[in-house]
């Protein structure tokens, strides 16, 4: 990545000088290039397999939140009250006002992740969907792309446990829709997540890069495109030498601007210019073949 935790991260605008790209966002533009079908396409599968009991799930924190108020109020007034039958009644009536502040989040945690820590994505109750089983299998690896949220105060990077995403309602952590991504805690505790969820702009055209060939429809079928041509007329840009080879992240994305450059300059007799994700795969190559190629007191 190329900004740290101190630096203060720019968050998600559309152009191309951002780092933070919500992650409803990124799901969006790997299902289509239209960014509002893609997120209709992704609101419309989110729907049809809500639980039942979602409005009651999202709930629980205010209802746990409300009997720990109580129950806190009448602690205080068994603390500085003399000992009478009545206290009695009142001692026994907090501890289930406490059983039930805390039976909310107990149920929500055994829902969402079960009784213990998991090891593994767990059984989603709801048909799957290969693209989001995608791009979950990448957030869910050890060394895979790493999400996170942006704290409420000072902005700072919070990254997420990647077991986050194993959760039974783990799909909602793709929704647009901050009640929807309530129903997934903040793995471990039972909180709820605070605003969106993202990934640093370098992980997400990793993502676009391995989804894209996979696609079923868009730009990136089409073979309309000159990529052989601006890949060789690429050799001959002195740019290259210029690259740092030990930052991938910026080599990849400055060689991706330069075969921007080339579509959209008279090179391209064709005049098609293809999306920039498409030309990603492109880049990585080029940047592959100037890190491996032998040095000039090797020939």
């Amino acid at each position: 990545m190329t900004s740290g935790p101190g630096e203060g991260w720019k968050v998600f605008a559309d152009g191309d000088g951002v780092d933070d790209i919500p992650l409803w966002k990124v799901l969006a533009k790997i299902r289509t290039d239209d960014l509002g079908e893609g997120l209709n396409a992704n609101a419309a599968l989110l729907n049809r397999i809500k639980p039942p009991f979602s409005r009651n799930y999202n709930l629980a924190l205010v209802t746990s939140c409300g009997f720990g108020f109580l129950s806190a109020f009448f602690l205080i007034g068994l603390v500085i009250s003399l000992r009478t039958e009545a206290t009695d009644f009142f001692f026994y009536l907090t501890l289930a006002m406490l059983a039930a502040a805390v039976a909310p989040h107990l149920w929500r945690q055994a829902y969402q992740y079960g009784l213990k820590i998991p090891d593994a994505p767990l059984e989603l109750p709801h048909e799957s969907d290969q693209l989001l089983d995608e791009v979950l299998g990448h957030l869910q690896k050890v060394d895979g792309p790493q999400a996170y949220y942006l704290s409420r105060f000072g902005k700072k990077r919070i990254p997420l446990n990647r077991r986050q995403f194993f959760g039974r309602l783990r799909y909602f952590l793709f929704s647009e829709h901050s009640k929807d991504r309530a129903m997934v805690m903040r793995f471990p505790t039972a909180m709820p997540l605070p605003a969106d969820l993202y990934l640093h702009r370098d992980d997400m055209e990793k993502i676009l890069a391995m989804s894209a060939p996979k696609r079923t429809a868009g730009p990136g079928r089409n073979v309309k495109y000159a990529y052989i041509e601006a890949v060789f007329d690429m050799r001959a840009d002195q740019r290259l030498d210029a690259l740092d080879l030990n930052d991938e992240a910026a080599a990849t994305r400055s060689i991706t601007d330069w075969l921007s450059e080339w579509f959209q300059s008279p090179a391209n007799v064709s005049a098609d210019v293809p999306d920039r994700k498409l030309l990603i795969p492109y880049a990585r190559k080029i940047f592959s073949h100037l890190k491996n190629r032998p040095s000039p007191e090797g020939r």
